[in-house]
């Protein structure tokens, strides 16, 4: 699967010849719904603040868990490494990238994951300010826990799909 996909992407960069982002640079902040059916077969989801800091590659992803007796964050970052216009007439572009996943959890369920993620997505600027996205991005990392029998957990993650808004400036 993997050699798969590495074929297919360095197929897509060799067929233009070029890499390069078609995302504005400027300060992209929005609003993101979440969804991810872990490696173990749970289902969670959540709406979490998507961002873009001018002059930054990086797209970030920050998910805040309030509930009970826990607290939890969460921080995703992508790099888009492909970015490019699927249907230009319409303004819908595609993009790859590579980012990374941290989460933490603190209470009677206290535990940190981190990973690696790959994000596949499509994005539509209905307006040169207005940007509606959906992605797929499988992730893989460690989980280290403090409940049940504690320990070191491999693989966390999953497949985090995101549905989000995105308001450039």
């Amino acid at each position: 699967m993997k050699k798969l996909l590495i074929v297919f992407v360095l197929a897509a960069i060799l067929a233009t010849g070029t890499v390069f982002a078609d995302h504005p640079d400027g300060l992209g902040i929005g609003v993101l719904w979440r969804g991810n059916i872990g490696f173990d077969g749970h289902f969670g989801s959540g709406v979490a603040l998507s961002l873009h800091v001018p002059n930054v590659p990086i797209f970030w992803g920050i998910d805040l868990h309030l509930g009970g007796s826990s607290f939890g964050i969460g921080l995703t970052g992508d790099k888009y490494i492909y970015d490019t216009s699927l249907v230009p007439d319409i303004n819908l572009h595609w993009y790859l990238g590579l980012g990374g996943f941290l989460s933490f959890f603190a209470g009677n369920d206290a535990s940190i994951q981190f990973g690696a993620r790959l994000p596949i997505g499509l994005s539509w600027h209905i307006l040169e300010i207005l940007e509606l996205f959906l992605e797929v991005a499988p992730s893989l990392g460690v989980g280290i826990y403090t409940h049940g029998d504690g320990g070191i957990n491999f693989p966390v993650g999953g497949f985090p799909v995101g549905i989000g808004l995105r308001l450039w400036f």
